[in-house]
């Protein structure tokens, strides 16, 4: 259960109102971390602006970021986000057994370019000093430069995202479509 008492779409009024019925026209339903989010209204405006820039832009496609945002979450163990993500993989038009390989880590389905940015996610998130010099070159083979840095950032954003929701407390809402997934970690 949350550590914060979290307001429902009833609550809320003016531009959190639009925020959270836009996730609910996007998701269908109001994710915890949203209404989070919205007890503080300036930054719930600021990190929409930053979540869909970062994960509705740029080189890289949409699914491809999901399934960063999947590994990353996982190899967190952060359940909130590794199972959100790896259903939000299916909306921007992975499949459901692609979502859960990223979500177990395991990236043997997918092609080498795919696998690349998946074990880089991985590799980087318990330490980005683990990262070397070797494994940049290795996306390299694969990724531009920009779209590297796009990869770097839907880590980064993950790993703040993973850190709200444990901190917080925040657990997979009732009318989440992925609630009874098992626990990872």
């Amino acid at each position: 259960m949350s550590y914060l008492k979290l307001p429902g779409p009833e609550d809320l009024s003016g531009k959190t109102k639009e925020l959270i019925e836009d996730c609910i026209n996007r998701w269908g339903y109001a994710p915890n971390i949203v209404r989070a989010y919205s007890l503080a209204p300036e930054v719930m405006e600021a990190e929409d602006v930053w979540s869909k820039g970062v994960m509705h832009t740029g080189f890289l496609p949409r699914k491809l970021k999901e399934g960063i945002a999947t590994v990353v979450s996982a190899a967190n163990t952060c359940n909130y986000c590794a199972s959100s993500h790896a259903h939000a993989y299916t909306l921007a038009g992975g499949d459901e057994q692609e979502g859960q390989a990223c979500r177990l880590l395991d990236f043997s389905e997918f092609d080498e370019k795919d696998s690349a940015a998946f074990e880089f996610a991985r590799k980087a998130t318990p330490d980005a000093n683990a990262i070397t010099k070797a494994d940049i070159e290795k996306l390299q083979e694969h990724y531009t430069d920009g779209e590297i840095v796009e990869i770097a950032t839907v880590i980064q954003q993950f790993m703040g995202y993973n850190w709200f929701v444990t901190m917080l407390g925040l657990e997979l809402e009732e009318d989440n479509p992925i609630k009874n997934l098992e626990s990872i970690g």
